[in-house]
């Protein structure tokens, strides 16, 4: 299969996939904005359609909705929704970049297949992993919060390999960048 079906089909998924992120992030809006109208019963209507399971995650972030005797933490409800569509966004935004960095390269392929390193790609690699850190780190955010509002008897986790994959990325996207620099002047002399 040639590079440009494999380019149309990246930016195809990733097109996909950026809608279906953005349509969970709305969703969750909407989660956080009924969690503080319908405080009092939200929680134990999650906590019934899991199952009987009180813990929620979302993007490596995970948290029980109900205390030790089964009764639900409206403020936990809050807070996965706020988390989600933090980390909703991202993922969003993670894929949207995917999709344009394809759509940019489709203009600069070279025959041989190679990729023209151009500022905006660098500047989409380094957002990409930008958004990679962002995302446990928003679950960070609300360990610390939730332990301030809920209190010592939250039960939450947070994965944090996502800094990792993050930090990775940063580093190649300097990699694209010098690979700029390098074609710049590798045009200045012819």
């Amino acid at each position: 299969m040639g590079i440009r079906k494999w380019n149309r089909g990246i930016r195809t998924v990733a097109r996909i996939a950026e809608i279906i992120y953005f349509v969970l992030a709305a969703a969750l809006v909407a989660l956080a904005v009924a969690s503080v109208v319908r405080a009092d019963t939200l929680g134990g209507m999650i906590i019934l359609s899991n199952g009987g399971d009180a813990s929620v995650g979302t993007n490596g972030f995970e948290i029980a909705i109900a205390d030790r005797d089964g009764n639900a933490i409206p403020a936990a409800v809050t807070l996965i929704a706020v988390v989600g569509i933090v980390t909703m966004f991202c993922m969003a935004m993670i894929f949207r970049n995917i999709r344009l960095i394809f759509a940019a390269a489709q203009g600069v392929c070279r025959t041989d297949g190679a990729l023209i390193f151009t500022p905006d790609i660098v500047r989409l690699v380094r957002e990409i992993g930008t958004f990679c850190m962002a995302i446990p780190l928003a679950g960070f955010a609300a360990l610390a919060a939730g332990r301030l509002i809920i209190g010592p008897g939250l039960e939450a986790s947070v994965q944090l390999h996502g800094l990792a994959i993050g930090f990775a990325v940063l580093c190649l996207s300097r990699f694209f960048a010098y690979g700029a620099e390098l074609e710049h002047e590798v045009e200045g002399l012819v």
